[in-house]
């Protein structure tokens, strides 16, 4: 009787683990499984305020999660170029969570120079052009996943639209 009692525990004890296990694998590997690209989109470039040797920008960036989860955005790095000419690069520190398949409105504040921006109007002011062409590239450290996810972003703005 006591070979028996002691079997049955053992059984129970082995199929309680495996159970366990399942649902510790299966749970992981959601957790684990490797977030699809945001999607980033340029929404404004507005200039904060000015100086002799500076200007300070705000970027407001749209960021879509085409994830079926959420993604708590950690940091942004990326570098802005404005017709071929690096403007500003920058850190962003502020976090936000972007909801499981929706939008989310980041702002990011960068300085640059001056002298690079006159460049940049006065290439549109000779061409006679509105048209901004601008590059973000970067990256997005998102906390629930151990490397960060690169991004680019290439488009036009219609300078009298910002």
């Amino acid at each position: 009787m006591h070979i028996k009692r002691w079997s049955w525990l053992r059984l129970r004890f082995v199929i309680t683990l495996l159970v366990a296990s399942g649902l510790l694998v299966s749970g992981c590997a959601s957790i684990l499984a490797k977030p699809l690209k945001p999607t980033i989109e340029l929404v404004s470039v507005r200039p904060l305020n000015i100086s002799l040797t500076d200007q300070k920008l705000r970027f407001e960036l749209k960021v879509s999660n085409p994830n079926a989860f959420d993604m708590p955005i950690e940091t942004v790095d990326f570098i802005a170029r404005f017709n071929n000419t690096n403007i500003a690069s920058g850190k962003s520190s502020q976090s936000v969570t972007v909801g499981a398949n929706s939008d989310a409105i980041l702002s990011l504040d960068v300085t640059a120079g001056v002298d690079r921006l006159a460049s940049t109007l006065s290439t549109l002011l000779q061409g006679q052009s509105l048209n901004l062409e601008y590059e973000l590239s970067g990256s997005v450290k998102v906390s629930t996943w151990p490397t960060p996810i690169p991004f680019d972003v290439i488009g036009a703005m219609d300078v009298k639209d910002t």
